[in-house]
């Protein structure tokens, strides 16, 4: 296998994208939006379909609907749907780009299909960035678009359940602090098999370090990883991007997967990420096995100071 892959710039958002949206309900945090994107173009084929679960300000749709897709994205809140809607969907008679409201964790594959304007093409791929920071049971504020409960995968079970209901592939996006082992062997066990990964490094934002309990139980007990690249820097994580492949081979003719990145994978590739000194991760060139699951992508994007978490 070739090395490690690196992107030093924006690829697929643009330069009005960065620009933070004036609606206070609107998440925005550009470089985990990039990463959960690329995950994405590791699945995306032109003409396919994505559902796009938790969309937010669109910025991610457009963006995969530009790589050739017909993406149609769901969100819960009714004032970052209609900002996506505003600046991101089609107005054509037959549109590439569609938003629709809708709470994709209680909502029934059936009722979620139910929200798309006309049908999506297949194959079809379930893309989402959830909220998927750790937090106490507790949290006095509970932050919506980033809680992702105590193990940083809240809403991954509704996901999961969807892309088995619908036999999509899965561009997912979590972080290196949310319990990554589980994730994949929750992703395994359904027969979502991680096949390439995109890590980008970003700094820890003003709440989470607020709010750190939960982390540092998890970082305790060997659950998360974060990059503590010197002592007087506050730690840092790793936006997770991981392309799934759906595998519905079944009966006894099931056909053997091709290998793919288990949790302990991912904890090996966190670690050795975490032992660089620069945002390219440069550890991974000599630490990562040549014979690893599939390809890595690192993100060494342009530091943006502007995020926005409700």
């Amino acid at each position: 296998m070739t090395g490690v892959s690196r992107v030093t710039a924006y690829t697929h958002l643009r330069a009005e994208d960065l620009v933070r949206p004036r609606s206070a309900r609107v998440f925005f945090d550009p470089a985990d939006t990039e990463t959960g994107i690329w995950a994405a173009q590791d699945l995306i084929t032109k003409g396919c379909g994505v559902l796009d679960l938790g969309s937010g300000s669109g910025a991610a749709a457009a963006a995969m609907a530009r790589a050739g897709a017909r993406v149609h994205g769901v969100d819960r809140g009714a004032e970052t749907v209609s900002w996506a809607s505003e600046h991101y969907a089609s107005r054509s008679a037959e549109p590439q780009v569609t938003f629709a409201q809708g709470d994709f964790s209680t909502l029934s594959a059936e009722e979620l299909t139910d929200t798309v304007p006309r049908p999506l093409p297949r194959p079809l791929i379930i893309t989402t960035n959830p909220p998927y920071v750790p937090l106490p049971a507790e949290t006095n504020e509970p932050r919506p678009s980033i809680n992702g409960g105590t193990d940083g995968l809240r809403l991954l079970p509704a996901i999961i359940e969807h892309c088995r209901a619908m036999r999509s592939d899965l561009a997912l996006t979590i972080g290196s602090y949310s319990t990554p082992r589980k994730a994949a062997r929750l992703l395994t066990a359904a027969g979502l098999h991680i096949q390439a990964i995109t890590l980008c490094p970003i700094a820890l934002g003003e709440f989470t370090l607020s709010n750190m309990e939960q982390v540092r139980d998890l970082e305790t007990k060997g659950e998360a990883v974060l990059w503590r690249r010197t002592p007087l820097e506050p730690p840092a994580y790793f936006a997770l991007g991981l392309a799934c492949r759906w595998n519905e081979a079944t009966g006894p003719r099931k056909a053997r997967p091709a290998r793919h990145w288990t949790g302990e994978d991912l904890i090996r590739l966190l670690r050795a990420a975490a032992s660089s000194r620069a945002p390219r991760l440069e550890a991974l060139d000599s630490l990562l096995p040549e014979d690893r699951p599939g390809p890595v992508r690192v993100l060494d994007l342009p530091a943006q100071a502007d995020r926005h978490h409700w």
